[in-house]
């Protein structure tokens, strides 16, 4: 076996062609590709883990607007009871104020009803009393000179009571 130089070159020559070849159309796209590939995992992870910090912020504040929620239906419920305590309170007071007005109508007719029931008894009393005198005596009295005598002992009469 014998070497011969040309073959040798031709060789090398070829081997290099083939190596410029593989290298220009088939490595470099195969590393390209597999860049864009490693770059796209990394976009994915990027993106993955940008939903997922999003995930954990969009579940605090659906925590925070859960409380805030919360919080604001316990103040109206607070609010709520404060409203109905003081509507109470004010029904309450006006029921008071009606009893008293009614209690008060009711102590001026009860006066007035016991005025009248007086007034009544005098007239009652000042005419037995005009009867009794004229029996008593047997005659007929002035009857105006008498009542004025009457009516002053029954004045005296009622201001004892």
């Amino acid at each position: 076996m014998d070497i011969q130089l040309a073959q040798i070159i031709f060789q090398a020559i070829n081997f290099g062609l083939v190596l410029f070849v593989l290298t220009r159309f088939i490595y470099k796209p195969v590393l390209k590709l597999l860049e864009d590939r490693k770059k796209k995992v990394a976009q994915a992870a990027k993106s993955s883990n940008e939903i997922l910090q999003e995930k954990e912020n969009l579940e605090k504040m659906k925590a925070n607007i859960l409380s805030k929620a919360n919080q604001n239906a316990q103040k109206i419920e607070n609010d709520t009871k404060n409203e109905a305590k003081k509507s109470a309170k004010i029904l309450m007071e006006k029921s008071k104020e009606e009893l008293s007005l009614k209690e008060t109508k009711f102590t001026e007719e009860l006066a007035k009803l016991k005025k009248d029931k007086l007034k009544s008894m005098e007239k009652e009393l000042k005419q037995a009393a005009v009867v009794i005198a004229e029996k008593v005596l047997q005659e007929s009295i002035d009857a105006k000179k008498h009542q004025k005598l009457i009516d002053q002992q029954i004045d005296e009469i009622i201001e004892s009571l």
